[in-house]
């Protein structure tokens, strides 16, 4: 098969506007072809520099004790298992839960803040309390100093009989007041600074006559309705002697 026959002259073909207008565009970008090909000629240069480079990286790495070969396994297999679907369906949940870390770090950022203001508030606790005569660190040391010492001399079963009293009646107000009262009575009698000097003997026209001052009366009236009340409290014992119990020691 002769091809060339059935192609028109060179001529004609040159003449033809589509192959000027090819020729045109060709021109054009002869001077960007050059480029590319002059980069593709410095293609082996560039290999050879950046071989170089890697080998002088080599070099030093290993005079430090680097394993470079060991390092890109080691990375390469983290690579793999970082890829795992398991591991990246984590990340996923981990990235969609970056907003709320990112409020976390806000708070943290304000955290030395807060400190700044509880320690203002606290100090001004203390000048308080110091202003009071309260010095707050011997206070605390003291209180420390007694736990301990407490905490060393006593059973677990006076403890016991201590939470016993604590939860009894003993130490109501009342009972407290009560016992109060009686304190300063006892004490007003033994310095002697009661309203009425204590005889040294008291017969029974003397009982009959201390009957009659309101405030004898006022203590016998309070011992009566105290021996009433005690009675009570020991009939209900008497029924149920296991409601009060005492703990044993």
């Amino acid at each position: 098969m002769n091809s060339t026959a059935e192609r028109p002259p060179l001529a004609e073909r040159l003449n033809d506007p589509q192959t000027s207008e090819s020729l045109h565009r060709l021109l054009d970008r002869a001077e960007s072809l050059d480029q590319i090909l002059q980069t593709v000629g410095e293609i082996p240069h560039l290999i050879a520099i950046a071989t170089d480079f890697f080998d002088a990286v080599s070099r030093k790495a290993s005079e430090e004790g680097i394993d470079l070969e060991r390092r890109a396994t080691q990375v390469a297999a983290l690579l793999v298992k970082v890829t795992e679907p398991a591991n990246m369906r984590s990340m996923e949940r981990l990235a969609a839960r970056l907003p709320k870390l990112e409020d976390g770090s806000a708070v943290l950022e304000e955290l030395p803040n807060l400190l700044a203001t509880v320690m203002d508030v606290f100090d001004e606790w203390a000048n308080n309390l110091k202003s009071e005569g309260i010095d707050l660190e011997q206070s605390v040391r003291q209180g420390l100093h007694a736990a301990l010492y407490l905490g060393g001399q006593i059973q677990e079963d006076e403890l016991d009989r201590i939470g016993f009293l604590v939860k009894s009646e003993v130490l109501d107000e009342h009972s407290v007041a009560t016992v109060g009262m009686a304190g300063s009575a006892l004490s007003s009698c033994h310095r002697g600074s009661c309203e009425h000097p204590v005889p040294e003997r008291v017969g029974l026209f003397g009982l009959l006559s201390a009957i009659r001052d309101p405030n004898t009366q006022r203590a016998l009236s309070f011992g009566l309705q105290f021996a009433k009340c005690f009675g009570g409290e020991l009939d209900r014992e008497h029924v149920n002697p296991s409601s009060n119990q005492t703990p044993s020691s």
